[in-house]
């Protein structure tokens, strides 16, 4: 019996270990299993973070960049005019336009009162530009809308910008790194000078296309209405001999402008068409007088 008191010590120490082993290995693959649902749950988290950024270079590359323009013509009275260009202009400065031209002639003996505005606006101020412009003392006439694609010279003007800003930051480094030989340092700054050239006239040509797609151009021509209870009933009559007056004076600077031409050249050949035929009379009276 007291033989055999080791080898029972020595199996109840065996057994001992082995179920502190299975604990560990339980406890660290408990502990392994929150870390493994944790950088499942990580992946699974940018996922949805890369596929955002692939939709927005999609968008970015599926973009079309496109120059937008309406046209108006606006008629109002004559003594309308000049208060239906004032209140569109200082309506289109309020709202952020940049003013490209502006001119207003006064009405004349010849001529009735008209102006004309042309400016660009931002897109989401256009609509409501648009709709102030209609009132009741003036009303649009036609509205016309124009749209222009300018994706592919957008595209390749981005594209030379890339180009020839790496080419210049590769030459300012192979001037910073290039000894002391005066012929490749003055090539090199040849170089340099003709891509920085080339890359200012490709940034201004970007400059001005984004002007044109993202701003919105708007040109407004206003006219002053015309009508016989406006004018008084002669109106008409009025208006016709200030034609006839017109007409008769491009008649009469058509002819000054004629005779102004020819003049000169009456001056030489009616002096030599006489002379010719005096040489002609000359040798037929020799010939007679021949026996």
């Amino acid at each position: 019996m007291t033989n055999r008191l080791p080898f029972i010590a020595l199996a109840a120490s065996l057994v001992l270990s082995l179920s502190a082993c299975s604990k560990k290995e339980e406890t660290s693959l408990a502990q392994s299993t929150p870390s493994r649902a944790m950088s499942a749950s990580a992946k699974s988290a940018a996922q949805p973070s890369g596929a955002a950024e692939q939709a927005k270079d999609t968008q970015a590359a599926t973009r079309r960049y496109l120059a937008l323009s309406h046209h108006l013509v606006i008629e109002s009275s004559g003594q309308d005019l000049q208060a239906q260009f004032d209140g569109a202009m200082s309506r289109a400065v309020a709202l952020g336009a940049e003013v490209l031209s502006a001119r207003i002639g006064k009405e004349g003996p010849l001529n009735r009162p008209s102006a004309e505005l042309s400016l660009r606006l931002p897109p989401q101020a256009v609509e409501g530009f648009l709709a102030s412009l209609s009132n009741a003392r003036a009303q649009i006439q036609s509205h016309q809308r124009d749209s222009e694609d300018k994706t592919d010279q957008v595209i390749d003007a981005e594209a030379r910008i890339k180009n020839l800003t790496d080419l210049r930051d590769r030459l300012r480094a192979m001037l910073a790194s290039r000894p002391g030989n005066i012929k490749d340092v003055l090539d090199i700054e040849k170089e340099l000078a003709d891509t920085q050239a080339q890359l200012d006239t490709v940034a201004g040509l970007r400059k001005a296309l984004a002007n044109e797609t993202d701003k919105v151009l708007v040109h407004i021509q206003f006219q002053a209405r015309l009508g016989v209870q406006e004018d008084g009933f002669f109106a008409p009559v009025s208006y016709a001999l200030q034609d006839a007056g017109r007409v008769l004076v491009q008649s009469l600077a058509g002819l000054i402008t004629f005779v102004a031409a020819v003049l000169p050249w009456l001056l030489i050949l009616v002096p030599g068409a006489w002379l010719l035929r005096r040489g002609i009379r000359t040798m037929r009276t020799r010939r007679a007088a021949r026996p």
